[in-house]
């Protein structure tokens, strides 16, 4: 009596490898090679948008309000200071301070 529940053999191809009769799947391809389509993106999409020193400012005031907006003027002009030196903005120390008050007082 034959046992059918066994899976075929692969034949033998060139060398003794399988055959390609045997691969199982769709074909595999480069995409690196194939030309983008015009409506596709085939690149990393970069910022568009130009951001100035006053709305990356304002956008560290916001952070800084919720992260430390509960603390002392004095702590949040530190916050404030460290993060305009980490994001490579110069603001006076006037400015910063005015701008401690504002977040402190909500």
């Amino acid at each position: 009596m034959t046992d059918d529940t066994r899976a075929p053999q692969p034949s033998a191809g060139p060398a003794g490898g399988a055959s390609p009769a045997d691969a199982v799947g769709g074909a595999v391809h480069d995409e690196s090679k194939l030309p983008a389509r015009p409506d596709e993106q085939s690149e990393p999409k970069m910022d568009t948008h130009e951001t100035d020193d006053e709305a990356r400012i304002a956008g560290v005031v916001v952070q800084t309000r919720a992260d430390v907006g509960d603390k002392n003027e004095a702590r949040i002009a530190d916050v404030l200071r460290q993060r305009f030196a980490e994001v490579g903005l110069d603001v006076g120390d006037d400015r910063v301070r005015a701008l401690a008050a504002e977040v402190a007082q909500g």
